[in-house]
């Protein structure tokens, strides 16, 4: 996974926006944010287990700090209701605007939905 997202971003991103500013930390997400390593974070890609965000980094996205945290989150989701009560509590924290949501169906015949929604600091 690292050298997939490294080596795209590698390929598309523009020379100054590569330095020292691109990372990958495949990591538990509540680890992460317990060592503050959220605070410094510019964009933030989720993917989180079925029962959705822990309540530890739930949180920290809701109480984020007026210039510290992520201003985008995307958030891949594969259990729906985990991810409409992550929404809501980060659309009633009213720090984030949900931008842009869709549903893809990555296993045909099957019931299985892949939700990607990108959230926007307010």
């Amino acid at each position: 996974n690292a050298a997939c997202f490294l080596g795209s971003a590698d390929a598309s991103l523009p020379d100054d926006t590569k330095s020292g500013r691109v990372s990958y930390e495949s990591k538990n997400a509540t680890d992460m944010v317990r060592e503050g390593r959220l605070d410094h974070a510019e964009v933030l890609i989720v993917d989180p287990p079925r029962k959705g965000f822990d309540e530890v980094v739930l949180s920290a996205l809701t109480d984020v700090k007026e210039g510290r945290g992520p201003n985008l989150i995307a958030y891949v989701s594969c259990g729906f209701d985990a991810f409409q009560r992550d929404c809501d509590a980060m659309l009633e924290s009213g720090k984030w605007k949900l931008d842009h949501a869709e549903g893809h169906l990555l296993f045909p015949g099957s019931d299985a939905i892949e939700t990607l929604a990108y959230f926007v600091r307010k």
